[in-house]
């Protein structure tokens, strides 16, 4: 649970972790451009009303457990658009997240973090593969897979916490 975030004692960075991921799921649940969020973990404690949680099945690998989410997904309805958002955005603002999924001008686009380098949104179209690949440096690892990303501001979108400044941006944020 965020080893890099030190502003809080190790015990309390999981309980931290958790309402910045619940914050997210909240904001999602209400964007009018999701039809149905789903939670990928196996962790309890995430069974929002609304939502629907999905086994990890990456066996402790992000890119793979969100590309055995999307395929379950898709069982039920080939034809849904699919999206995947990082849990560490506290102050997602549901109009941002509406914004970005409504970007979509190709089959495939993500949104980048504030330093332009990681990813915290990544969406592809009805039929299209969501090909994941979260971890360091996933923009250009994004956009050298054909995803193009999304030039809006989204400022509360942007803004997953992975250090102490992150935090403290966030908070700025509300």
């Amino acid at each position: 649970a965020k080893s890099r975030l030190s502003v809080t004692e190790a015990t309390e960075r999981e309980p931290l972790m958790r309402a910045f991921a619940l914050d997210a799921i909240a904001a999602a649940a209400r964007s009018p451009a999701v039809g149905q969020v789903h939670v990928v973990t196996d962790d309890e404690g995430f069974d929002v009303e609304g939502t629907q949680r999905l086994p990890d099945e990456g066996a402790g690998d992000l890119n793979r457990a969100l590309h055995h989410a999307s395929r379950r997904v898709r069982l039920v309805d080939p034809d849904l658009a699919v999206a995947a958002m990082c849990a560490d955005l506290p102050s997602l603002r549901t109009e941002d997240l509406t914004d970005a999924l409504s970007a979509g001008l190709t089959s495939r686009w993500f949104v980048a973090d504030a330093a332009g380098t990681g990813t915290t949104l990544l969406a592809a179209g009805p039929g299209v593969d969501l090909e994941p690949h979260f971890g360091a440096g996933s923009a250009l690892r994004h956009e050298e897979s054909g995803a193009m990303p999304v030039r809006a501001e989204l400022s509360s979108l942007r803004r997953d916490v992975d250090t102490e400044e992150d935090l403290a941006a966030a908070r700025e944020l509300g």
